[in-house]
């Protein structure tokens, strides 16, 4: 059954406060059993709307969802479940505990958070709401919206399961901090596929920001673009993340692409990325690596079973992959990976992106970004490097880096590591 908002007392109009009549809507729906709420062409200007289980929110063609300015539309949820981060969660829209819920058709839910909100400026703003935020909810689907300008996190799912988010469009101010794209937290069986996403933070981030399990993940056929990282897992991981994908991505003008930060302890293992097309403009675009958030009061994470397979990377970049004494990174696998590299490495001070803002670095690690080679590995217990093309597509870059610098590594295997003349191999055991 269908449930017009404009039945409602909606007006559409971008002026009039709309939240009330959507929301006597949706309450209507789940409670006749559940069907369909529509939004027919028009700008609906809200604050929180509230979803209910069995209820499907479906935005027509030309239909918007516009945020609100005013704070008080938006009551706390929750507090930030982000460590010891102080804050409170606010949303446009937001389900608890709730089933069967979808949200599709061709109209934008709207944040507006159009504008540039560059960190210096961000730090003194108290009121960022979330766009979506989820939290135990079941038989989630996001068809076809475009999801645009969040202030904060766009699409978060905490201890969701099976999630389906297909065809949808997040786009955000380049210039916003913290705009994350999609954010699974602690969920379990979750399909991400067809989507398009560029944002000022991170495009897809997988997290566990208070202790529970995100597993059974894949991401598939996206379009992805940051001022950040593209996929990522952690920093805020508490929790083990176990047995995801990502499969056939194109990565565009984005800093970091595949990163694995591992910060609080936690354990992150079984992962592929395969049919990645990149390119990123950091120095290290690759990055596995496990460095505790805070060095005085350590938590050592693990992080194993790894694979890359079928990548091409466009970039002046390097990969990095570090684990910690004691606890090596284990089981890790390139494999038919061609790097186009467009420049010389930057020796000048070159370090591993810290990954987040919230970190003490222990100020006497030692900084292996200085080995000049396209691939620097720092106790690894078991690498392989297989059918490796390296190729300058500059002459400035010749001969700039080696191809491997392994110290503290077990059990390395190369197979076909292509390089143009250069630093030999070295092998640091």
């Amino acid at each position: 059954m269908s449930y017009h908002v404009k039945q409602f007392g909606a007006a559409g109009d971008g002026q009039t406060l709309d939240h009330g009549a959507i929301q006597s809507a949706i309450d209507e729906c789940s409670r006749s059993g559940g069907g369909t709420v529509v939004l027919p062409g028009g700008t609906y200007l809200c604050g929180t709307i509230h979803l209910r289980s069995n209820v499907c929110l479906h935005l027509e063609m030309g239909a918007v969802i516009l945020g609100a300015g005013d704070g008080a539309l938006y009551p706390e949820i929750c507090k930030t479940p982000y460590g010891n981060l102080p804050g409170q969660i606010q949303a446009l829209i937001w389900a608890d505990g709730v089933e069967n819920v979808s949200i599709t058709g061709e109209g934008t839910i709207d944040g507006g958070g159009a504008s540039p909100l560059p960190p210096a400026v961000a730090a003194g703003v108290k009121f960022r709401p979330a766009l979506v935020f989820y939290r135990d909810c079941k038989n989630v689907k996001f068809l076809d919206v475009t999801l645009q300008y969040s202030c904060f996190w766009t699409l978060h799912l905490m201890r969701c399961e099976e999630v389906m988010v297909r065809g949808v469009t997040i786009l955000a101010n380049m210039e916003r901090i913290n705009t994350d794209g999609i954010d699974p937290d602690g969920c379990r069986n979750m399909i991400i596929s067809d989507c398009n996403i560029q944002t000022g933070d991170d495009c897809i981030v997988i997290k566990s920001t208070e202790g529970d399990p995100c597993e059974n993940i894949t991401v598939a056929n996206c379009i992805l673009s940051s001022r950040h990282a593209a996929l990522k897992i952690g920093t805020e991981a508490v929790g083990p993340i176990r047995n995801v994908t990502f499969n056939n991505c194109i990565i565009h003008h984005t800093d970091v692409a595949l990163a694995l930060y591992m910060k609080d302890g936690s354990i992150y293992e079984n992962m592929v990325f395969s049919n990645m097309v990149i390119e990123a403009r950091n120095e290290f675009p690759i990055l596995l690596d496990v460095t505790p958030r805070y060095y005085k009061e350590p938590k050592i994470g693990r992080i194993r079973n790894v694979t890359f397979d079928n990548v091409t990377v466009t970039g002046q970049g390097r990969c990095y992959i570090e684990g910690v004494p004691g606890q090596p990174i284990e089981n890790v696998r390139f494999r038919n990976v061609t790097w186009n590299v467009t420049g010389p490495c930057r020796l000048d001070q070159p370090s591993k992106p810290p990954g987040a803002r919230r970190v003490e670095i222990d100020p006497q690690r030692v900084n292996y970004a200085v080995h000049p080679y396209q691939f620097i590995a720092a106790y690894v217990d078991g690498l392989l490097l297989r059918d490796i093309r390296i190729r300058h597509e500059s002459a400035e870059g010749l001969p700039d880096r080696g191809g491997l610098y392994a110290e503290q590594v077990r059990g390395v295997i190369v197979e076909h590591l292509d390089a143009p003349p250069g630093l030999e191999p070295t092998v640091v055991i």
